[in-house]
Order: C-alpha cells, then structure tokens, then sequence
C-alpha cells in the first residue's frame, strides 16, 4: 500500500484540497452497495426469491441491526487504539466486493434453506460493510485538519454518493431479471474505486494512544447520555432515516403494481438521485445562511408539502407528478443529511465542554447505528404491513395495494413531521455551531 497522495495545493501543513475532494470518491463506491441493498434487494427477495414480505423485512431488520452493533463495535475501539483506518478499508475491499455480488445469487434450494442461507449472507455483508464503512468516514478526521478541505471533503463525499445512487438506478433492471449481473459489475467498478482512494489518499495519526487506553466504555456512554443536543439529533435523524428508507423501498413495488408502469420506478429512482445531488450545493448554500438546524426545518416543509400534494392532487397520480413528487422528497433528504452531518461535530464539542474530554469514534459509531437502526425498521414496517394485507410477492390486490400506497405516503409524512418536532425542540444553537466548514462527513 504505497504512501502516495495526491498531490496538494500549497505546501506540506497546508490545505490539501484536491486529496479532500478525491477522498469524497470512496462514498461512490459505498453507495453502489448501499444504494443496490436499499432500493432493490428487499424486492429481490420477495419478487425474485420468492421469500414472504415479513420474512424478507425480518432479514433486512435484523441485517440493520447486526450492522449497526458492528459500528458500534469499531468505534469503541477505534476511541481506544489507534486503528489504522486506510489499513482496514484497503484488506476489507475485495471480501465485500464478493459477499455484495452473493447477495443477489439465486440459491438452488428452497424453503426453510433458502431463508437460513440469504439470511446468513446477508448478515455476513451487513457485518463487513460496517467494519469497512465506519473506517472509511472515521478516516475522513484524519485527511486534514484544514476547515476549507473539510468543506470540499463534506461537499465531495455528499455528491459522490448521490452519483452512486444514479449509477445504480440507471445500470440496476427494472425487474429482479438479470441483478446478479449487474451486481458483479457494480461491485468491480466499486473495488478499483476503493483501491485508488487507499492508495492515493494519506492517513494523519495523532500521538494521543495513552490517553485513549485510559478510556473506558462505560464512561464514554455516560458522557453522550447526557449530551442533550447529540440525543436529540439523533431521534430526529432516526425519524428521517425511517422515512427515507420507507420511501426507497416502496418505489419499486408503488410504480410496478399501483401505476402499472415498472420501467417508471427505474426511471423515477434515477431522477430523485439527480435530485439528491443537485440539491446538495442548495442545502450547503442555505444552512451557511441561516443554519443547519434552521434548514432541516425548511427541508421538513418542502418534503410534508410534496408528499401532501400527492394525496391531495384531484385525480390518480401519473407517472410524472409521481417522479415530480418523490424528487422533491428526496431533495428534502438531502438536505436532512447534510444538516446532521454539519450539527454532528458540533454535538461532539459540547459534550466535550460538558465532560472534560471528547467522545468522537463512539458518537460516530453511535450515530451511524441510529440510522441502521432506522433502516431495518422501516424495511421490517413494510414487510409486516405488507404480509397483514395479504401481499405475498407478485401482484397484490387491491387491499395490498392499498397498503403500498398509503405507507408510502403517510409513513413518510408522519416521521418527518415527528422529527421536524424534535428538531424544534432542540437546543438552539449558536453560530459557531451550525458552520458546517469544519463538519467531517460520513
């Protein structure tokens, strides 16, 4: 693994732009996972599996959770030693590239053994995702200290992952025909993305060892317990997170079986990605303005509107208002995501102002189990939902329909509404608090 970086604007201690904007690239290769395992695998499994919605919903949650313990896992310990994060992404690359492309390999068995085995796959990824995943953004602290390469790092890593999201919209079929292809290719193009960002970008390693060997777990989760701002970011992320993912989820089967138009949901998810990512520079630009907690406010309103309108509008929805209606939504995830991730550090200083020293992987870690947490809920809601109204894969009737509609619209609305509450009951904070110039992504 060559020591090699790419090479900096300005000398040796200053700003290093060009390597905090390559390191932004690593999330394209993470979303062309995450993003394949969000949007399509629990319709895999259930359209092209054959498994039952709950059983699907049940793999899905209890994957989320194992995944989330996992970051929590290599948080404790990366708050203790002094884990070489680019080492651990660099030997973890190829084995998830291989688990990832298992994931969507019909197994020729049936019944109780397909279930035992899908299951233990896809635990098996859940697991080294996160012990890759968590790394990789733990490494974003140590790329630069600098707050203008921070900036571009947030931005890059931001916008990388939105064109991860339209990568595999646009490459992943309409149906489950033919995923398992394309999931070996998606996972080559994310392993030489991964690979040139280990072997290009640095890692910095502070001399701080002994003082984190004296750490323990138990104090550092009663330093978060009583850190109010961090607890309530991360319920209102939690309600977000639950929302999105319900959204992501539903797509597929709402343009499939309420629209009758498959190729539309494709096309829809492509599209919300473009939105994704166009919306990003607005969101920066807005809670540089006004705040980061003041814009996810703004973001709840945009997303409640467009999902209202959708129940609102006089006739059945088409396949257009419907894309129309779901970019806007996932624009207001964009701007969710970006003001967790600026109000994060800022969370993480209070707690050291309160505690006398910084919780910084643990809070990370915490904070990234939330949302895995969130995920395996929503995908464990819909399963349920789905199994009590009487859909079991293929075509629904109307009362399954029903169910597919109205948990993708008013689950959604319900959790941003809860969240925008929390948020607005946060503690207000200052101004130095909401400059996302000094946020590390992940």
């Amino acid at each position: 693994m060559p020591g090699s970086s790419l090479l900096p604007h300005g000398g040796p201690d200053g700003p290093h732009r060009i390597r905090a904007i390559g390191f932004g690239a690593g999330d394209y290769a993470f979303n062309l996972y995450w993003q394949t395992v969000s949007l399509y695998l629990l319709f895999f499994y259930t359209d092209s599996l054959g498994l039952t919605p709950d059983r699907a919903g049940i793999i899905m949650v209890v994957g989320a959770f194992a995944d989330g313990l996992a970051d929590l896992a290599i948080g404790f310990a990366a708050d203790r030693w002094r884990l070489r994060y680019r080492r651990i992404v660099a030997w973890g690359t190829v084995p998830l590239a291989i688990l990832f492309m298992l994931l969507f390999i019909q197994p020729a068995m049936s019944g109780e053994y397909t279930f035992a085995l899908v299951l233990t796959v896809h635990l098996s990824f859940r697991i080294l995702y996160a012990l890759v995943n968590l790394p990789y953004a733990a490494w974003s602290t140590r790329v630069s200290d600098h707050a203008t390469d921070r900036t571009l790092m947030s931005g890059s890593r931001m916008t990388f992952g939105a064109l991860g999201a339209v990568t595999v919209a646009f490459a992943m079929p309409a149906r489950g025909e033919g995923y398992g292809g394309m999931a070996l290719l998606l996972a080559l193009v994310a392993t030489c993305v991964l690979a040139a960002v280990v072997w290009r970008v640095p890692e910095q390693v502070s001399d701080d060892g002994p003082q984190a060997v004296a750490r323990s777990i138990r104090r550092d989760l009663g330093a978060l317990s009583h850190n109010r701002p961090f607890l309530m970011l991360g319920a209102a992320t939690l309600c977000v997170t639950v929302a999105g993912a319900i959204i992501g989820h539903s797509v597929l089967y709402y343009f499939t079986y309420i629209l009758s138009a498959p190729v539309g949901g494709k096309q829809a998810l492509a599209i919300m990605g473009v939105a994704g990512a166009v919306a990003v520079p607005l969101w920066t630009a807005v809670a540089m303005v006004i705040g980061a907690r003041a814009s996810w406010l703004i973001a709840a309103g945009v997303g409640m509107l467009a999902l209202a309108g959708l129940v609102l509008w006089p006739a059945v929805p088409g396949v257009i208002l419907s894309i129309i209606v779901l970019a806007m939504v996932q624009a207001a995830m964009s701007g969710f995501h970006l003001a967790a991730w600026a109000m994060l550090p800022s969370a993480v200083d209070h707690g050291e102002s309160i505690a006398g020293f910084r919780v910084e992987a643990t809070a990370f870690s915490l904070f990234m189990l939330v949302q895995k947490v969130g995920l395996g809920l929503a995908a464990l809601l819909l399963g349920l939902s789905y199994a009590h109204w009487g859909y079991e894969g293929g075509t629904p009737d109307a009362a399954g329909r029903a169910a597919i509609y109205w948990l993708m619209v008013a689950g959604p609305f319900a959790t941003i509404a809860v969240g925008a509450a929390i948020m607005g009951l946060s503690p207000r904070p200052d101004q130095a608090s909401t400059n996302i110039s000094d946020t590390p992504s992940a």
